[in-house]
């Protein structure tokens, strides 16, 4: 069976209702909260090498914004593990889902912008750029009920909504017929 690798941070991590994201494939989830861009840097290539897949999905970043990495440092860091990918399996395809403008985030959301923009121009035109901003925010304002206390974090509410709003995405990319569960 094909198999869809999660990398990345909290966001992923914490995604539970992921195995249903693309018919006929398994879904592993190898995100680790609290991980930042570098970590996954030093840390993807052991991670492909152990785990066989055939797509992967990134969420990172957000914890890079929040300890003050430099946004060219982030922009760097996610180019590279996008090459990590295809440098180690050519025919694996890599996926990067935007850094979420929480509300926790606020006074930062020009530069989170600024990001998911620089890295959306940068990813080879063979991978997809999901825009998670289009599913948590409404007439440009955060969905509260979206997220959790924190305001951080997502509610499960947040990740039906997400799933809902990847699948067809992911499954037209890499070319399945979409299923109509939840």
């Amino acid at each position: 069976m094909k198999t869809v690798l999660l990398i990345g941070s909290s966001i992923f991590e914490q995604w539970n209702n992921i195995k249903d994201l693309v018919p006929g494939y398994s879904v592993k989830n190898c995100a680790i909260g609290g991980t930042t861009t570098s970590y996954w840097l030093e840390h993807l290539a052991d991670v492909l090498t152990a785990e066989s897949t055939d797509v992967v999905l990134l969420y990172c970043g957000s914890n890079d914004v929040n300890h003050g990495v430099p946004e060219e440092n982030i922009i760097a860091n996610v180019s590279q593990c996008c090459k990590i990918v295809h440098d180690l399996s050519p025919t694996t395809v890599f996926a990067y889902f935007s850094v979420i403008k929480a509300p926790q985030k606020s006074g930062k959301w020009e530069l989170i912008e600024r990001l998911n923009s620089t890295i959306r121009i940068g990813l080879p035109t063979s991978d997809l750029y999901v825009e998670t901003n289009d599913v948590f925010f409404d007439d440009k304002l955060p969905m509260n009920h979206f997220f959790a206390k924190d305001g951080l974090h997502l509610t499960n509410e947040a990740y039906l909504a997400l799933l809902t709003y990847a699948r067809p995405l992911i499954s037209n990319w890499i070319g399945v017929v979409p299923s109509t569960s939840t």
